[in-house]
């Protein structure tokens, strides 16, 4: 028989478990004008997204690709960026109106989603140590001797009770803590410069990437709902 106590991996696997339902938890923040008027909203364009982080280069792809699929015509960042580059503008840090405008004009989009990434904690492990305890239990036997009715004696083992006996191992356990990612994303009225929505959120997952798609998506997912309650108004 062998029972199995381990408190210290206990504490990792309820750290664990926090992480993961606070990730599931989370709903995005959002802030959503309501005057604006979005009915005038045709063409989005994707502006590249800011990242300190090299393993989130890119994420901006994943708000497109759930904006086209919500039903919004889209204008991706490989395009923007060439004709931006055609035609001399700079659009690192603040954004103009001015600016803004000139893009509107020039791609013939309405407003633009800029983003950024906020927060990245890599995928990493931690290792604990594991203590073991083991209790084995085995029979023990007697020797026993008894008359038979012939009168001769005969030999017999008998069982007398139980030992017990206790062992504790302790060892090296390794566990993953998932990637953390935060995104912000706003979008921005080409004509004034204007922040018409905003949402920002933070996910965990087993990868970056899958992190990044779940914030794009969700974020998506939460201006299409505003913007249909805002319109039925």
């Amino acid at each position: 028989m062998e029972k199995l106590y381990n408190d210290t991996m206990k504490k990792v696997l309820l750290f664990l478990l926090c992480l993961v339902f606070w990730g599931a938890g989370c709903t995005p923040k959002t802030v959503i004008s309501q005057s604006y008027d979005f009915n005038q909203m045709d063409r989005i364009g994707i502006m590249g997204f800011t990242s300190a982080y090299s393993d989130l280069n890119g994420v901006e792809n994943l708000f497109a690709k759930y904006l086209i699929e919500s039903g919004f015509k889209v204008v991706e960042r490989a395009q923007l960026d060439q004709v931006l580059k055609e035609h001399n503008i700079s659009v690192s840090g603040y954004l103009s109106p001015e600016t803004t405008r000139k893009i509107g004009e020039i791609l013939g989009v309405d407003v633009l989603l800029i983003g950024e990434v906020t927060s990245y904690t890599p995928t990493r492990t931690g290792v604990a140590m594991v203590t073991t305890r083991r209790t084995e239990s085995r029979p023990v036997y007697a020797q026993n001797v008894m008359q038979l009715p012939d009168g001769s004696y005969a030999a017999y083992t008998q069982n007398v009770g139980t030992r017990y006996s206790h062992s504790t191992d302790v060892s090296p356990q390794q566990y993953t803590i998932n990637a953390q990612v935060g995104i912000i994303a706003k979008l921005v009225d080409v004509e004034t410069a204007e922040i018409v929505w905003i949402g920002s959120l933070s996910e965990d997952s087993s990868s970056a990437l899958d992190a990044a798609d779940y914030i794009a998506r969700s974020l998506v997912k939460s201006f299409t709902k505003e913007l249909a309650k805002l319109q039925e108004k």
